[in-house]
């Protein structure tokens, strides 16, 4: 991504106040949840939380184009492919939980529709819109922040320590919460790889992943009432997953890499396409290849022979070319002749009077 886009100033102030503001909001959210007709787990008042911290800072900060530079709604190849890969990993992960209790356990929990006070679609629709809020705040936004000033990769440890702290559940034991904490990070870590490189196109993919997986933690395993081992092989699956899916990653862009020689990163530099430029932002700054590149694509009239002999290009439209030379030449000629062909009548005319 463009490094020179967003202060580190205002990189570390906006991290810091969208955290502050995500971890504050659910305290003042959690006295409306009595006011929504559905149960916490339908739709949670505290996940409007990132969301509204998102917008806040968009609206505070400067460079707003830089900050919604991954808010982009256009699909791509590459996102489907993601997308794909959101809806298959989810199910990886609960087919192992699966395996596990049945290996370790006597059975696991499925929780039936008809013990539910809503509609499966509800629920459906509930987790969709809070996963939406979330993704929002942390993928689309706030992992756009952190890889202004460093790769996917380590963008992606930040914000999900960020999001396992904001995520954390402190009502059960200790070990519940590590255990809690690991998943959230792990959980977070998948969503970073899958939105790489999709140059701004993360909402859907983001939001797809994490719709998937807490949507089915409502009908499977019991974590959500204390239940230690299914905590514990929840966050033990999900890290196995998210371990195998990124280096099993790296290693093919490495080979790619190795193969192809493009560059690992995400966007090229100075691709003005994906990151134009807004007339509101100060800080902005291009380099002379970029301004060399813009410029030449500006002037269509600017030859080869003008890009390899810059020096030489003003001298020669300053001289007329041979051809233009003896066209002048020629025209000159013609005249002379047509001159002397005048003269003759003239004196011929004159000679004839005096006879």
């Amino acid at each position: 991504m463009n490094m020179k886009r967003i202060s580190g100033f205002q990189w570390a102030m906006t991290i810091f106040v969208f955290f502050v503001l995500a971890f504050a909001f659910p305290l003042v959210l959690k006295d409306f949840q009595a006011e929504v007709p559905f149960k916490r787990f339908v739709f949670d008042m505290s996940t409007l939380a990132p969301f509204i911290a998102a917008i806040i800072c968009i609206l505070v900060f400067k460079n707003k184009r830089a900050q919604i530079a991954s808010l982009k709604l256009s699909l791509s190849f590459k996102v489907i492919e993601r997308l794909l890969m959101a809806m298959i990993l989810p199910l990886i992960i609960f087919i192992i939980c699966m395996f596990i209790f049945n290996t370790y356990a006597d059975s696991f929990i499925i929780l039936q529709s008809k013990n539910l006070s809503v509609s499966i679609w509800t629920i459906l629709i509930g987790h969709l819109c809070m996963a939406f809020f979330v993704e929002f705040g942390f993928r689309s936004y706030l992992q756009n922040i952190v890889e202004t000033k460093m790769n996917t990769f380590f963008a992606s440890i930040i914000v999900g320590v960020l999001y396992a702290i904001w995520n954390v559940n402190t009502t059960y034991s200790t070990e519940y919460t590590l255990y809690n904490l690991l998943y959230s990070f792990a959980f977070s870590m998948i969503i970073g790889e899958l939105i790489r490189a999709t140059k701004g196109r993360t909402i859907y993919i983001a939001v797809v992943f994490h719709t998937l997986m807490s949507f089915a933690l409502v009908f499977f395993f019991s974590e959500e009432v204390g239940d230690l081992f299914s905590m514990k092989v929840i966050a033990l699956s999900t890290a196995a997953v998210a371990a195998a899916f990124i280096i099993l990653s790296l290693i093919i862009r490495a080979a790619l890499y190795y193969f192809t020689k493009d560059s690992l990163e995400e966007v090229d530099p100075d691709n003005y396409l994906d990151y134009p430029k807004d007339p509101e932002d100060d800080d902005i700054k291009t380099s002379p290849a970029a301004e060399q590149q813009a410029k030449e694509d500006t002037d269509p009239e600017t030859t080869s022979a003008e890009k390899e002999n810059p020096e030489e290009a003003p001298k020669e439209e300053s001289h007329p070319t041979s051809t233009a030379v003896e066209d002048a030449e020629e025209e000159i000629k013609q005249t002379e002749e047509n001159t002397d062909l005048d003269n003759k009548r003239s004196t011929f005319s004159k000679n004839n009077q005096r006879r």
